[in-house]
C-alpha cells in the first residue's frame, strides 16, 4: 500500500509564497489591501499545493465566494421547504452554495444574519420571510452585497422583491366559496406582523362586497397563523356565528387548525362547512378531507431569487432599479369546499 502524502499547511502555502503565514491567512480572509502581487503569490501556492479545494483560489481570481445566504423565518414551517431545496438546486446549476439561517419569528435576529453572512463573504442575500422588520429593511437599502427579499408584501422599495399576488389570491378563495354557494362566509386573518395578512384581508373583503355582502357584517377572527391558533379561531368562530358555512383561511396551516375546531364543534367538513386555505403546503394534501387552497408558487419564487442575484453578479454596470415582481396563485379544488348548505350549517 502506498502512502496518502500529507495535507499541506498553511506554512507550507507562505513558504511556496514567500510572505508570512498571518498574510496567507488575511489573502484568504479578504482582509486589509495587500499588494497584487502578493495576492497572486499566494494563490498560486494554493493551487500548486492543494491547500484548499481549488474553489479558494477561484473566489479569490473571481473576487466571488459563490455562495448566497438565505434567511427565512422558521425552518420548522412547512411553507419554507420546497422554496429552500428550489434555491439550493438553482444555485448549485450555477454553481453556487446556499447557507441557511432561521430567524425563528424573531426579527432582530434577520439583522444578525445578514451581518454574519457579510462578514462571512456570500456573494449575495435572500430574505425569505413572513414578516420584515424596519431595521432589516433599512439594513437591505445599504446592503454591501445584492440583496432580494422574499415572500414578503413590501412597505418601502429599497430592494426587489418577488412575492406572491396576496389580495388577487385570496380573493380568487373568498370567490370560489361564493361560486358554490355560500352567503355565510368569514375569514380567519394572520396577525397584523404577517406582512401578507393586509393584503389577504383586502381580498377577503373585495369579493365580498362584489358579491353584494356587506364585508362590515362578516366575522373575521385573527389567528396566529399556525395550527393551534386556526383551531382556536374555528371554536370561537363557529361559536358565535353558527350560521357560518364556509371560511376563508389566511394560510393552510391556519386551515388544518380550522378543520380541527370544526369536527370538534360537530361541524361536517364539507358537508356543513366549507375551508379553504392558502399556500398549498405539502400537509394540505395529505389531511382528510384534503385542503381545498390557493397555492403560491414557492419554487418559483425561491428559483427568480437566485436567477436575480446572478444576473446582478454578472453585469455590475447594468442599473438596477428595485423591483416588485407579483406571482398569481392557483386555486387547487379538494376534498373541504362544497356547496352551500340548502339551509345553511346547523348549530351543534
Amino acid at each position: 500500500m502506498t502512502e496518502r502524502a500529507a495535507p499541506s499547511t498553511i506554512r507550507d502555502v507562505a513558504n511556496r509564497a514567500g510572505v508570512s503565514t498571518a498574510t496567507v491567512s488575511r489573502v484568504l480572509a479578504g482582509i486589509g489591501h495587500p499588494k497584487a502581487e502578493t495576492v497572486a503569490a499566494v494563490v498560486a501556492a494554493v493551487e500548486a499545493l492543494d491547500y484548499r479545494p481549488s474553489s479558494v483560489a477561484r473566489s479569490l481570481r473571481m473576487k466571488r465566494t459563490y455562495t448566497f445566504g438565505l434567511i427565512i423565518t422558521d425552518i420548522a414551517n412547512p411553507f419554507f421547504p420546497e422554496l429552500v431545496k428550489t434555491a439550493d438546486d438553482a444555485a448549485r446549476v450555477a454553481g453556487y452554495s446556499i447557507v441557511l439561517g432561521s430567524t425563528d419569528y424573531e426579527e432582530h435576529r434577520a439583522v444578525h444574519y445578514l451581518e454574519l453572512m457579510t462578514d462571512r463573504r456570500v456573494d449575495g442575500l435572500i430574505v425569505a420571510s413572513s414578516q420584515v422588520a424596519a431595521e432589516a429593511w433599512a439594513w437591505l437599502a445599504h446592503a454591501p452585497v445584492p440583496s432580494v427579499v422574499v415572500n414578503v408584501e413590501p412597505t418601502v422599495a429599497t430592494t426587489t422583491v418577488i412575492t406572491s399576488d396576496n389580495e388577487g389570491g385570496i380573493r380568487l378563495a373568498t370567490e370560489h366559496l361564493i361560486g358554490l354557494g355560500h352567503r355565510q362566509i368569514a375569514h380567519v386573518a394572520g396577525p397584523s406582523s404577517f406582512t401578507a395578512a393586509t393584503a389577504r384581508l383586502a381580498g377577503f373583503r373585495a369579493a365580498c362586497a362584489e358579491a353584494g355582502l356587506d364585508p362590515d357584517t362578516i366575522p373575521v377572527i385573527t389567528g396566529d397563523g399556525q395550527f393551534g391558533g386556526g383551531e382556536a379561531a374555528a371554536r370561537r368562530l363557529l361559536a358565535e356565528h353558527p350560521d357560518v358555512t364556509g371560511i376563508v383561511c389566511y394560510n393552510d396551516m391556519t386551515a388544518v387548525g380550522v378543520l380541527a375546531g370544526a369536527r370538534a364543534a360537530g361541524r361536517s367538513v364539507p358537508a356543513d362547512l366549507s375551508v379553504i386555505g392558502c399556500d398549498d403546503i405539502s400537509v394540505a394534501s395529505w389531511v382528510s378531507p384534503a385542503l381545498t387552497t390557493v397555492a403560491q408558487q414557492k419554487g418559483e419564487m425561491g428559483r427568480l431569487a437566485v436567477e436575480y442575484l446572478i444576473h446582478v453578479l454578472d453585469n455590475p454596470d447594468e442599473p438596477h432599479v428595485p423591483e416588485v415582481v407579483r406571482l398569481p396563485m392557483i386555486l387547487r379544488v379538494r376534498g373541504t369546499t362544497g356547496p352551500a348548505p340548502a339551509t345553511g350549517a346547523r348549530s351543534r
